[in-house]
C-alpha cells in the first residue's frame, strides 16, 4: 500500500495505517463518502434537508461547527485534531489556523473529510491508531478531542487509559498551548428527564455509573477534574455547550450562566426515541435558581490551558444563510464586548443593516427613555459589529420576579412603561419587530435595547410589536400564563409570517427532528398503554351547518397491530365527517379511507388538515398529520359522492401520542 493518498490539496498519510477500518456505521459510510466526493458542501444543509437521517445531520451539519468556532484560533496557531472522523469541525479549524494535523483511525472516514475539504492546503490527515501515530506528532497550540475523551479505553488499552492519554496529549502541547476537550455530562439533565445514554442507547446507564460495563465513559464535573488532578492539570476552566456538545447552539461559561427562562430547546433527540419525565425548561429554572446549572449542564467543554477571552457564544443558525450569525461576548483587558458576526459570506448585508439599524433607532428614540446599545466598530470587510456589553437585568427577568411574588401592579407599571417605548415616535419609518422583553437591560431607571438585529425601514405597527412581545415571553407556558389575567394577552401577531422570514426556504432543527422520525413519549401515554385504556374515537357530522357535539358520537375501533381501523355509518345529505382521535397531542398516519370497501384515499387526502380548529398548530405531509397541541382531528370531505343510508366508511390510520 502507497504511503499516502492526495485528495485536492489534502495529504492523507498512510504509513502508520493498518490497512482495514476496525470501526465502521456500515454502509452508510459510503453514502457519506460518495456525498463528500460529489458535492460542494455549501450543499450540505440541502443535504440534510432532503436525506432526514441522524448520520446525514451528524456529519454533515455546519452546526458541529459551532463547539470550536467561538475558540479563539490565531491564523499562526498549529492545531491537532485527534478523532477527527468525516471533519464535522476540520473546516472550522482550517478556516481559522495556520495548520491543522487530524487524527483517525478509519481511511473512509479520513476519505470524506478530505474530499468535504480538498480546497484546504493547511490540511494534513494522518490515518492509524493513536498510539502509532503519537511519536511522530509534533507540538501544537491547539489540540482538540471534541467527543473522543470517553473512548480512552479502546484508544490506550491501559489501566488508567483516560489518565494516560492525557499525559500523552500534554507532551504535545506548546507551553501557552490549549488541549479542548468536549464530551457528555454522565449526570445531564437530559438523561435525567427520559434520554438515553448517547452511546449505550439505554436508560440511566451513565447515571447508574455504567454498572453494566462498555468501553465507552463519561463524566460528571467532579469525575473529570479527579482525572485531572491524578495527572497534575490544575489550569482547566469550564464551558457548558447547549443543548449540547455535539449540535450546539449557545455556549456558557461560569461567566456567563444561563438566565431562568433561557433553556428551552431541550427535545433534541435525533438518533434515538426517548421519554419526557418531567419539563426540562423548568427543571433547569430551578437548578439555576440553586447554583446547580454546571452540575446538570448536558454537556462540558474544558479548556485546559490559559483561559480564553470569550466568557458567551450563541450562533443563530435556525435561519436562511444570509441571516445565520454568532454572538460572542468576549472581556478584553476587563472590558466586556459584544460581536455580532455573519457566519458565512452571505450574511454581510445582515451585519451592514444592523449597523444601519443603530444609526435610525438612534433618531426615532432620540428624546425618549430608550437608549439604544452604542455600536463601537463596524468591519464590513470582516462582516462584524461590535456593541457596548450593557450591566443591568433584563425585562424578561424584571417581569418574572413580579410574576413569582404576584406582584400584579408591578408587571403592569414596568409592562405600561414598555408599551409607551415601543409607541413613541411611532410614525418614524422604522421599527424593530423583535423588540421583546428578553432585548432590553434595566440598570436603575435606564432602559437600553441591547438588540435590534430585526429592523425594519418603514413605519410598523407598535401595537403588534407589543403583542409578539407577549406571545414570546408566555412561549415556555410555565408560571407566567397568570399574566393574561393581568394584561390584554391576545396575540394578533402572525408569529408564522415573521419566522418564515428568517427561516426562508430552510427546514429548522426542530423540523428535521420530526422528519427523523425519533419518538417523543409522555409518562401519560405510556402509561395509557400499559393500563390498556382504550383510544376513545369521537366522531361529528356535517350536514352542511358544520360540526356540533349534538351531531357527534364515541365509537370503538378496531386494532391492526400498530394500526386501528374506525368504522362510520354514513346517512342522508351528510356532507363531512370529523374525526377525533384523543386528547392529546399526536401523529396521525391516515393509511386508507374506504366507502363501501372501495378505496377513496386519494380523494380525501387534501382535506384532512381543512377545517382544523387551529390550523397553525397542524402540519400535514400527504397522508400524515401532526398536531403540536392537544385535540388533534381530521376531516374527511364527503361532498359529491352520493351517499346512501348505512354506507359503511372505514378508517385505517395509526395514532402515535407525542409530548
Amino acid at each position: 500500500m502507497d504511503n499516502s493518498l492526495q485528495i485536492g490539496k489534502v495529504n492523507i498519510d498512510l504509513s502508520k495505517y493498518s490497512g482495514q477500518d476496525f470501526y465502521s456505521e456500515g454502509e452508510i459510510e459510503d453514502k457519506l463518502l460518495e456525498v463528500a466526493e460529489t458535492v460542494d458542501r455549501s450543499e450540505f444543509r440541502k443535504i440534510i434537508e432532503n436525506n432526514t437521517s441522524w448520520p446525514y445531520l451528524y456529519h454533515f451539519s455546519k452546526v458541529r461547527e459551532n463547539i470550536v468556532s467561538w475558540l479563539p484560533i490565531k491564523p499562526s496557531d498549529k492545531v491537532l485534531e485527534v478523532g477527527a472522523g468525516m471533519g464535522a469541525v476540520t473546516n472550522a479549524l482550517c478556516q481559522k489556523a495556520g495548520s491543522v494535523t487530524s487524527v483517525d483511525l478509519s481511511l473512509k472516514r479520513s476519505k470524506v473529510n478530505a474530499n468535504r475539504n480538498k480546497d484546504m492546503d493547511n490540511l494534513t490527515i494522518k490515518v492509524g491508531n493513536f498510539t502509532d501515530i503519537e511519536e511522530e506528532l509534533d507540538k501544537y497550540d491547539w489540540i482538540m478531542l471534541i467527543g473522543v475523551f470517553e473512548y480512552a479505553i479502546s484508544y490506550m488499552g491501559t489501566d488508567n487509559p483516560f489518565e494516560d492519554f492525557l499525559k500523552i496529549l500534554m507532551k504535545h502541547l506548546k507551553p501557552e498551548g490549549r488541549l479542548v476537550i468536549a464530551i457528555e455530562n454522565r449526570l445531564g439533565m437530559k438523561y435525567f428527564a427520559g434520554c438515553k445514554e448517547d452511546h449505550t442507547c439505554g436508560f440511566f446507564d451513565g447515571i447508574e455509573n455504567y454498572h453494566k460495563g462498555g468501553q465507552v465513559r463519561t463524566f460528571s464535573r467532579a469525575g473529570l477534574e479527579k482525572i485531572f488532578k491524578k495527572v497534575d492539570i490544575t489550569n482547566y476552566h469550564f464551558y457548558y455547550p447547549y443543548p449540547d456538545y455535539k449540535l450546539p447552539n449557545t455556549i456558557f461559561s461560569d461567566k456567563r450562566l444561563p438566565l431562568m427562562g433561557e433553556l428551552r430547546d431541550n427535545l433534541r433527540n435525533f438518533d434515538q426515541d426517548r421519554i419526557v419525565l418531567f419539563d426540562e425548561t423548568n427543571a433547569y429554572d430551578g437548578m439555576i435558581e440553586e447554583g446547580l446549572f454546571a452540575t446538570f449542564s448536558n454537556s462540558y467543554e474544558v479548556v485546559i490551558g490559559p483561559d480564553v477571552e470569550p466568557e458567551y457564544a450563541k450562533y443563530s443558525m435556525d435561519r436562511d444563510d444570509k441571516y445565520c450569525i454568532s454572538t460572542i461576548i468576549s472581556n478584553i483587558d476587563g472590558k466586556r464586548i459584544v460581536r455580532k458576526a455573519a457566519v458565512s459570506k452571505e450574511g454581510a448585508e445582515h451585519i451592514k443593516n444592523i449597523n444601519k439599524a443603530h444609526h435610525e433607532l438612534n433618531e426615532r428614540f432620540h428624546f425618549s427613555e430608550l437608549s439604544i446599545n452604542k455600536v463601537l466598530e463596524y468591519d464590513e470587510e470582516n462582516a462584524y459589529i461590535d456593541f457596548e456589553y450593557i450591566e443591568g437585568d433584563t425585562l424578561e427577568k424584571l417581569l418574572d420576579e413580579k410574576v413569582r411574588n404576584k406582584d400584579k401592579e408591578g408587571f403592569i407599571a414596568l409592562f405600561e412603561k414598555f408599551k409607551s417605548l415601543v409607541h413613541y415616535n411611532d410614525d418614524y419609518p422604522v421599527y424593530d419587530s423583535d423588540m421583546i422583553f428578553s432585548n432590553i437591560i434595566v440598570k436603575d431607571e435606564e432602559w437600553t435595547l441591547i438588540d435590534y438585529e430585526w429592523t425594519n425601514f418603514t413605519k410598523g405597527s407598535a401595537h403588534e410589536i407589543v403583542y409578539r412581545a407577549i406571545n414570546n415571553y408566555l412561549l415556555p407556558g410555565n408560571e407566567r400564563m397568570i399574566i393574561k389575567e393581568w394584561v390584554d394577552a391576545e396575540n394578533e401577531f402572525d408569529e408564522n409570517l415573521f419566522q418564515q422570514r428568517i427561516i426562508g426556504n430552510n427546514k429548522v432543527m426542530s423540523t428535521i427532528r420530526h422528519e427523523i422520525g425519533k419518538g417523543v413519549y409522555s409518562l401519560d401515554y405510556i402509561t395509557d398503554r400499559v393500563a390498556g385504556l382504550n383510544m376513545r374515537v369521537q366522531i361529528y357530522e356535517d350536514f352542511g351547518n358544520g360540526f356540533s357535539e349534538e351531531n357527534s358520537y364515541f365509537t370503538e375501533y378496531k386494532k391492526n397491530g400498530p394500526n386501528v381501523c374506525v368504522e362510520a355509518k354514513c346517512k342522508e345529505n351528510l356532507k363531512a365527517l370529523r374525526i377525533d382521535p384523543g386528547d392529546k397531542p399526536a401523529r396521525i398516519y391516515v393509511n386508507q379511507v374506504t366507502l363501501n370497501d372501495i378505496i377513496i384515499t386519494d380523494k380525501v387526502i387534501g382535506s384532512l388538515k381543512n377545517g382544523c380548529v387551529n390550523p397553525k398548530n397542524v402540519i400535514q405531509k400527504d397522508n400524515v398529520i401532526v398536531y403540536k397541541k392537544a385535540d388533534p382531528h381530521f376531516k374527511i370531505n364527503l361532498k359529491g359522492m352520493s351517499l346512501k343510508k348505512d354506507d359503511i366508511l372505514k378508517i385505517d390510520m395509526r395514532v402515535e401520542y407525542i409530548y
